[in-house]
């Protein structure tokens, strides 16, 4: 975990939970269930706790826990202890009060543990950033409309071999050079903002117009490999129970073809969008781009995390107008936005199931 990050995702974190007013809320709730247990025929209580109830739900709906991006909440999760946030606490507080409405006791009981472990959480935000601040360590933050991806190398499939690990940041280069030569013409540098050691995770500075393709890309994606991630371990189990391989390559043929099918709609749409039907490079760029996302795919089907962030404009002061740049530049940056909450960490198990091209077909 990189210690400037975990500084930027704290200060993100207490500010949103001070904002929602999670922990005082969630004390209201606290209180009132436990009136209601030492009244309980008393009507007040109930409509109290049930409005206090609503207060809660509105504001874990509201967070803004909800829409960080993956490798943020992986952060959270390795520090919390269990704690849940946002529509995860939401969750785990109707369950508790729709499973013990004939016994309030028992809901007072868990709802008081939870409050108690939020509590405990938001104190060690708070210590944890002093004693950041009085190291001087600073927070990693993004500039204004400024972009990142996330890319995640895990280390057994590396091995923890340099070797092994030069080789998929030149692949990582690759995928980034043939998908921003689709989106602009022409490859670019990239620059590494930040590298983190517990996976192999770097993130890289990214354009607006690659991060937009690339976050929808990748929601795609992403949305397709969940059923073949269920096809993947049905196949997995198959094999387990000693059902022999040659019988289920039917399946890993299936899956392949829906994946290949899916990329290359992807790929055509991308292009489309971004050149004209007599670009003499455009199909070439197609291929290109459609190999840049084989392997990405691949990857993912490995066990690799990919995720896309974005800074946000400031907002302008009541008396600035604003120009069609600025328009223009902020209808990308909430598009990534958008497109980017939907990418998930998806955790994957056992052998893989891709086997997706990775050679550019050269022609004579």
């Amino acid at each position: 975990m990189n210690v400037e990050r975990l500084h930027r995702v704290l200060i993100d974190l207490k500010n949103d939970l001070q904002i929602e007013k999670t922990v005082a809320l969630l004390l209201s709730v606290n209180n009132n269930l436990q009136k209601q247990v030492n009244q309980p025929n008393q009507p007040t209580h109930q409509s109290n706790l049930a409005k206090s109830l609503k207060d809660l739900y509105k504001s874990l709906e509201n967070s803004a826990y909800n829409t960080y991006p993956p490798g943020w909440k992986a952060v959270i999760t390795q520090i919390s202890q269990g704690t849940n946030l946002g529509i995860e606490l939401k969750n785990e507080i109707e369950n508790v009060i729709t499973s013990n409405k004939i016994v309030p006791t028992i809901a007072h009981e868990q709802i008081k543990t939870i409050y108690n472990n939020l509590s405990r959480f938001m104190t060690g935000i708070g210590s944890t950033l002093t004693g950041l601040e009085i190291l001087g360590i600073e927070n990693e933050e993004l500039d204004d409309g400024q972009c990142e991806l996330g890319y995640s190398i895990p280390r057994e499939y590396v091995d923890n071999k340099l070797s092994a690990l030069k080789k998929e940041i030149n692949e990582l280069n690759f995928i980034l050079d043939h998908i921003t030569e689709a989106i602009l013409g022409e490859k670019l540098e990239y620059k590494v903002k930040t590298i983190s050691s517990s996976d192999f995770i770097l993130y890289v500075i990214i354009g607006l117009q690659v991060a937009d393709v690339l976050s929808k890309a990748l929601e795609r994606m992403l949305t397709h490999y969940k059923t073949i991630l269920e096809i993947r371990e049905l196949r997995n189990k198959l094999n387990e129970k000693g059902v022999p391989e040659s019988k289920t390559k039917s399946v890993e043929s299936h899956v392949n073809g829906m994946m290949v099918e899916e990329i290359r709609a992807i790929a055509k749409d991308v292009i489309e969008e971004h050149y004209e039907e007599k670009n003499p490079r455009k199909n070439e760029l197609e291929n290109g781009l459609i190999i840049a996302l084989n392997k990405l795919a691949n990857r993912i089907d490995q066990g690799f995390k990919v995720e896309v962030r974005v800074q946000s404009l400031p907002e302008p002061e009541e008396e600035e107008e604003t120009n069609n740049e600025y328009e223009k530049t902020k209808a990308i940056i909430d598009s990534i936005k958008a497109h980017a909450q939907n990418i998930d960490f998806i955790e994957t198990k056992g052998e893989s199931i891709l086997k997706l091209t990775e050679n550019i077909e050269k022609k004579d």
